[in-house]
């Protein structure tokens, strides 16, 4: 190897040099880079074994206060923490053990009270359940710790659950700008009367709520003044005083007359006024009154005969239909006479190889003239039963669809009746079009209706059949709106102006022509209520103009799918027509019908006819309030 030169040493010593100097920089900067990159792993797995840990129960009575040390929220004594509970578990066994079994059989006797409060409440069983052998070995079979209530105990938390309820139901009725009420009275076997009133509203995410009021007991022999008193009483308790915006009702005289004399709007339930339409035509309609009685006989020989039951099935099966039940006409219902003859008619064949196979003429199966007229008139009332159902859902929003769907059916009718030939069909279309035009003659005059029909985006005008009475409701819409835009005087605060009147010698005084003091002294007796009066009429005119300006800018608006949510519109749309934002929240809340509230009743009504002498009135009231809202 050949020798160095001494300034080859000396460029070498200096280039080592330099490298000596600057490897250890770089040596220093990958090993920072590799202990960052540690450090993050372990922060990450001890955040990981952290969120492992607190997964335990034990961390509902620690508190971490530093890393490496705990503090029990029991007792104030400090632990070291390390990564696992082990020894917050020790700590809390030796310490607070007895405390914690005590903790536990008490959350699950309280579970179990709760469980009981429901049985009695949606079963309708009496309180002295509890007494019942049977119910005891039941409970004590199913859990031997629990001690079952006292029949006393047991009525006080039922009542206190009733009040719970209803504490939660006032705090939410009492932050609606505007409700509607349902109002339906019921009597049972025993012939105890009951009132019951539902609240209808929309909430701030403009959502449709409901809460039932009350269901109060009324005399025998009551009156309208009977349920003007209950009603009262239910508005000032829930404190909706002039919130009420209308009240929904059947067509009963004293309901009426009970809403008329506590000067509210009334409407009538669209539900059972469209029953009694259809109820009215198909009682008035030759021969489908002689139809209907066929096809009870029919169906009455299926529900009543096992063996034809089976024959039933067998003909479904063999001809590969879903072994669907025959349907018997009520009395009360139109729409079970429907669904009876649809079904009829559905299972024409199947009802006819089981006949055959029974070999009875106990009931004589429907004839081809039978079936014609059936499918004639099922095409008639199709329409009407869909509006009976959608009009009776209680979470939809029903009120404003009252007019549109009226509108509709009668141009259904007309169609209809205009292409059929079948002589009944055509008497039950004439019969139809004669009630529908008796019973709602005046629906499209109502303000709680009309209104709600043109605030609801899918509709406005053109739900209305008579597009004279709606430009009519659109005027009345705007005059509604200008009451609420109120201007401020200006450069004279409200409360000033308000109390104008109480200041002598704020403002000069006019007096009368023929004084001649008052003229000579320029003194004035008229000229603050005149001039008050002319701001007024300045105040009026424009607040006039502005509402009848965002009115015309909603309604040139198009309108809103028919599928499409208006509440939503609503919520989106509030600072654009923010006025006609709080009278939809006033109108868009009425219902269709007393449905929700004749629900009540027809939930539990059968009920309390059967165990009516064993619960007080007191108590048949407390379980209806909870057996709805719960």
């Amino acid at each position: 190897m050949c020798a160095k030169s001494v300034k080859e040493e000396e460029y070498e010593e200096e280039v080592c040099g330099i490298k000596e100097e600057k490897e250890p920089q770089l040596l220093d900067a990958q090993a920072a880079l590799r202990a960052a990159e540690l450090h993050e792993v372990c922060l990450i797995a001890t955040e990981q074994d952290r969120k492992r840990a607190r997964s335990s129960d034990m961390w509902e009575h620690f508190s971490l206060i530093t890393p490496d040390k705990v503090q029990c929220l029991a007792c104030s004594a400090e632990l070291k923490y390390h990564g696992n509970t082990s020894s917050m578990v020790r700590h809390f066994a030796a310490k607070h053990g007895p405390a914690l079994k005590q903790s536990n059989a008490m959350g699950r006797k309280q579970a179990l009270d709760e469980a009981l409060v429901n049985l009695v409440v949606k079963d309708w069983q009496p309180f002295s359940i509890v007494d019942d052998c049977g119910f005891k070995a039941l409970v004590a079979s199913l859990d031997p710790t629990y001690a079952l209530p006292s029949r006393r105990a047991l009525k006080k938390m039922v009542a206190e659950k009733s009040e719970e309820e209803k504490s939660k139901a006032k705090a939410a009725v009492g932050g609606a700008e505007a409700v509607s009420l349902t109002a339906e009275t019921w009597s049972s076997i025993q012939t105890d009367a009951r009132v019951a009133v539902t609240c209808h509203f929309l909430d701030d995410s403009m959502k449709v709520a409901t809460a039932l009021l009350g269901v109060l007991p009324l005399p025998e022999a009551h009156t309208s003044s009977h349920i003007s008193e209950r009603l009262t009483s239910l508005v000032e308790e829930w404190g909706i005083e002039g919130k009420v915006t209308s009240v929904v009702t059947d067509a009963a005289p004293e309901m009426a007359a009970s809403v008329r004399d506590l000067n509210l709007r009334h409407v009538l339930c669209f539900a059972r006024s469209l029953h009694l339409v259809v109820k009215k035509s198909l009682d008035a309609t030759a021969g489908l009154r002689e139809l209907r009685g066929r096809a009870r006989n029919l169906v009455a020989l299926f529900k009543s005969s096992a063996a034809a039951q089976e024959k039933l099935r067998q003909a479904q099966a063999q001809m590969c239909r879903p072994a669907a039940p025959l349907v018997q006409e009520a009395e009360a219902r139109w729409t079970s006479t429907f669904l009876m003859l649809q079904r009829l008619c559905q299972e024409r064949r199947c009802l006819d190889a089981a006949l055959a196979a029974l070999g009875t003429d106990a009931a004589a199966p429907l004839s081809p003239q039978d079936d014609e007229t059936a499918a004639a008139c099922l095409r008639l009332l199709a329409p009407f039963y869909q509006a009976a159902v959608e009009m009776s859902q209680e979470k939809r929003l029903a009120g404003s669809k009252v007019i549109p769907i009226t509108k509709m059916l009668l141009l259904h009718l007309y169609e209809t009746n205009g292409k059929t030939t079948h002589p009944t069909a055509k008497r039950l279309g004439h019969n139809l079009v004669s009630a529908m035009q008796e019973t709602f003659d005046t629906l499209e005059s109502q303000t709680a209706l009309t209104l709600s029909t043109l605030l609801d985006p899918r509709f406005k005008t053109f739900g209305f059949y008579n597009q004279a009475q709606a430009q009519t409701s659109v005027k009345r819409l705007a005059a509604q709106c200008s009451q609420l835009i109120v201007y401020t005087p200006p450069g004279t605060p409200a409360e000033e102006r308000a109390s104008a009147w109480a200041q002598p010698g704020r403002r000069p005084l006019r007096a009368h022509h023929f004084c001649p003091f008052f003229c000579a002294s320029g003194i004035d007796l008229w000229k603050s209520l005149d001039r008050d009066a002319s701001e007024a009429m300045r105040w009026s005119r424009n607040a006039s103009v502005d509402a009848t300006a965002e009115v015309q800018r909603y309604m040139s608006d198009p309108p809103l799918g028919r599928a499409e949510d208006p509440l939503a519109y609503w919520l989106s749309h509030q600072n654009v027509y923010p006025h006609l934002f709080r009278l939809a929240k006033h109108f868009l809340c009425t219902p269709a019908s007393a449905v929700p509230c004749e629900r009540v009743f027809s939930k539990c009504g059968e009920e309390v006819s059967k165990k009516r002498n064993r619960l007080s009135p007191k108590s048949v009231e407390m379980i209806m309030y909870l057996n709805k809202s719960l």
